[in-house]
């Protein structure tokens, strides 16, 4: 079995998430995922302190929020890297919908951040069981097949951005997350709503559905993420036949060069670039627009 932080460079260089020559910006908001992905990432940057920089919000939603600061501070400002704080102001907070106005906030100070640096990739510590509990979500609200697939390695940070997010943690376990944060000794601040089943749905998936599966099967979160691999595959392949379809029936009306249909095959198999377009004749184009995870 390999180690984290083996299967972790494979991740990047297998996956060609970044190179080591390009700033990176990480979300860390001083839980155990992230912290651990800050580690990660300090280990594998040769020159961390010149291209890696972290990105922290306080949402002051909890009495211990501002703990964390200090945390992070102690734990990789103490080691050179720098880190940008940001208060979520109470002013700003609505009364419903804060989890999607709370990640708003975070999105625009994560991209203010990456700009300032200039930073082309912000890197977020979602692991397999997020992996796992978005797929059972997506099933269990109903979503049809061609929803229920899984989240991106990496993905533009908005349509046309030229900013990525980038997703290094996919197919490693929250278990194997703990046990290199114990080994390593680094230091965490616990959530207490994550632990609460009747906070959120995504709680009640993570804290009695997915313990109740791994009983039926230990492998249950790595068989879950596999299968919304395998349903992104299926829609990309099925993508490929429908536009094969198409171009045969509109050859008589449509120029196509067979060397068009292979840059487009090409530009449909990049999944580092989210949109392009392949220039026909007559002033028609073949445009690739992937959707947002």
């Amino acid at each position: 079995m390999k180690s984290l932080y083996r299967q972790f460079q494979l991740n990047i260089q297998g996956k060609k998430l970044f190179s080591s020559d390009e700033n990176i910006l990480l979300a860390i908001s001083g839980g155990v995922d992230s912290t651990v992905l800050a580690d990660l990432l300090y280990r594998y940057e040769k020159e961390a302190r010149k291209h890696l920089f972290l990105a922290h919000v306080d949402h002051q939603l909890r009495p211990d929020s501002a703990e964390e600061t200090k945390l992070i501070d102690h734990q990789f400002a103490s080691l050179g890297l720098q880190v940008f704080h940001v208060k979520w102001p109470l002013a700003d907070q609505p009364v419903s919908g804060i989890e999607n106005a709370a990640r708003q906030f975070r999105y625009d100070f994560y991209q203010q951040v990456a700009d300032k640096i200039v930073a082309k990739k912000i890197i977020l510590a979602q692991h397999a069981n997020d992996q796992a509990e978005t797929v059972l979500l997506k099933i269990i609200r109903g979503g049809d097949w061609e929803t229920v697939s899984s989240m991106a390695w990496s993905r533009p940070l908005a349509q046309d951005s030229a900013i990525q997010i980038i997703r290094p943690l996919l197919n490693i376990k929250k278990t194997d997350i703990y046990d290199y944060a114990r080994a390593r000794k680094l230091h965490w601040i616990e959530d207490p709503t994550n632990q609460d089943p009747d906070y959120t749905s995504r709680n009640q998936i993570r804290q009695i559905v997915l313990p109740a599966l791994e009983k039926i099967n230990p492998r249950a979160v790595e068989n879950i993420s596999a299968f919304a691999d395998q349903m992104r595959d299926l829609q990309d392949d099925q993508l490929l036949e429908m536009l094969k379809i198409w171009i045969h029936r509109s050859a008589g009306l449509i120029p196509i060069k067979r060397s068009q249909l292979k840059e487009f095959e090409l530009l449909l198999d990049n999944e580092k670039q989210a949109h392009g377009r392949i220039n026909l004749a007559n002033g028609f184009s073949i445009i690739k627009e992937k959707k947002r995870d």
